[in-house]
C-alpha cells in the first residue's frame, strides 16, 4: 500500500491530468425521421443513434422537421400532413401540438411551415377544405400563427391569406417577415401578413431559358443561412435547346436571389445544400455532386449506392450527411466524395420525405 503522501501527490496529479485533459468537443447531431413513427437524433462524430424517439399518432410518417433556434425542438409534420408535433430531442417528450384539421373542416400542410428566431411562433401554411354533408367547399390557402408554448391544443392567434402551390417557409433571420416558396418566391410580413414583394421563378426572366421546374421540398439552410434548390430548364441553341441544370440559391439574411446554371443535364433534381465556405454546393438524388458556385461549373460526381432524397452539410464543412428515401444516412468526404461510413436506423424505416437537419450541440 501507497504511503498517505504518495496518495496525496497521485491523487494531485491525476487532478491535474482531468484539469489539462480537452473538453469533450461538441458536435453536431443529425435529426431525421422514418415511418411510421420514429424520430432519431444522431451523433454526427460518432456515427451512432444517440435516440429514438416514438411521435404519438403520426400516422403514416413523418415529412418536414424544422429544429428550435436553440436546437433542442423538433417540429414535424405528421398524421398525412395534418398534424405538428413538437419533441425534446434531449427526452422525447412532445412539448407542442397542433391539429390543423378541427370538426367541420379538413387541412392539409403541403410541407411547408417554419418558427420565429425567437422560437416563440410557428407560421404554417394551410390548405382547407370545408367538409359539408353532400359536398366538399375547396376554401382559400392561409397562413396560420400559433404560439409555440400553447402545449399540446395550440390554436392559431391569427391567420392571414396565402397564395397557391406553396411547399417551403423560410423565415428572415430580422425575424419580420419569411419567405413562401412555390412557382415564385414570395415574402410576408410576420406580424400583418402583408405581402411585401413576389420575385419570379416559374415566372423569372432569364434570357434564352425555358419556364424552369423545381422540386424544392426540403426547407434545408443551414449552416450558412442560404437555402438553395435544383432547378433545371432548356436554353435555346442555334439547333433548338437543350437542358440545363442549375442551382436557386436565397440568401435569407440579404435576400439575394440568384439562378445560376452549372451542367448540361438536370441531373441533381431533388436537393441541394451550400457548404460554409459558400464556394461549393452539394446536391443528392443517385448520385452525389458537387458544384462549384463561384465558377457555376460541375467539380465532381459519385454514384451512390441507392436513391437519397436529403442532403446536409456539418457545420464545419468537414464531412456530408445525405438520407431520406431508405434507412440509412450515409457519410462522405466533401472534398473527394469518398464514402466515409453508413449508419443503418434501428428498424429500418423508410425516412421517405422527412428533412435532414444538422444542428451543433453545445
Amino acid at each position: 500500500m501507497l504511503p498517505v503522501k504518495a496518495l496525496a501527490t497521485a491523487a494531485a496529479l491525476l487532478g491535474l491530468a482531468g484539469a489539462l485533459a480537452p473538453a469533450a468537443r461538441a458536435g453536431d447531431l443529425i435529426i431525421t425521421a422514418a415511418k411510421p413513427d420514429r424520430l432519431y437524433v444522431i451523433d454526427a462524430a460518432a456515427r451512432s443513434v444517440r435516440a429514438q424517439f416514438r411521435i404519438p399518432d403520426a400516422g403514416n410518417g413523418v415529412a418536414t422537421i424544422v429544429m428550435s433556434p436553440n436546437g433542442r425542438i423538433a417540429y414535424a409534420l405528421v398524421d398525412k400532413m395534418e398534424r405538428i408535433v413538437g419533441i425534446d430531442v434531449r427526452t422525447g417528450k412532445t412539448v407542442f401540438r397542433a391539429e390543423l384539421s378541427q370538426s367541420g373542416e379538413r387541412v392539409k400542410d403541403f410541407f411547408g411551415f417554419t418558427l420565429t428566431p425567437d422560437g416563440r411562433e410557428l407560421i404554417a401554411y394551410e390548405l382547407p377544405v370545408l367538409l359539408k354533408p353532400s359536398e366538399y367547399v375547396v376554401e382559400e390557402p392561409r397562413f396560420a400563427v400559433f404560439r409555440t408554448n400553447a402545449g399540446l391544443d395550440a390554436r392559431p392567434v391569427r391567420s392571414f391569406p396565402a397564395p397557391r402551390r406553396v411547399h417551403v417557409l423560410l423565415m428572415r433571420p430580422s425575424g419580420q417577415s419569411f419567405y413562401a416558396i412555390g412557382f415564385d418566391v414570395y415574402e410576408y410580413d410576420v406580424h400583418s401578413g402583408k405581402l411585401l414583394g413576389t420575385r419570379g421563378i416559374i415566372h423569372w426572366d432569364l434570357p434564352g431559358h425555358s419556364q424552369p421546374d423545381l422540386l424544392a421540398f426540403w426547407p434545408v439552410t443551414e449552416p450558412t443561412g442560404v437555402f438553395t434548390s435544383p432547378i433545371s430548364s432548356e436554353v435555346k441553341t442555334a439547333g433548338g435547346s437543350e437542358p440545363r441544370g442549375g442551382l436557386m440559391l436565397l440568401d435569407l439574411a440579404s435576400g439575394a436571389l440568384k439562378f445560376q446554371d452549372f451542367e448540361s443535364v438536370a441531373t441533381v433534381i431533388f436537393s441541394s445544400v451550400l457548404a460554409p465556405d459558400r464556394k461549393t454546393a452539394y446536391g443528392a438524388y443517385t448520385t452525389l455532386s458537387k458544384i462549384d458556385v463561384e465558377r457555376g461549373a460541375l467539380a465532381q460526381r459519385v454514384d451512390l449506392d441507392h436513391t437519397y432524397y436529403s442532403i446536409n452539410v456539418a457545420t464545419d464543412g468537414h464531412e456530408l450527411y445525405v438520407g431520406g428515401a431508405m434507412c440509412d444516412v450515409a457519410f462522405y468526404d466533401p472534398a473527394t466524395l469518398a464514402k466515409r461510413a453508413a449508419l443503418k436506423l434501428p428498424g429500418c424505416g423508410d425516412q421517405t420525405l422527412a428533412s435532414l437537419r444538422v444542428v451543433h450541440e453545445r
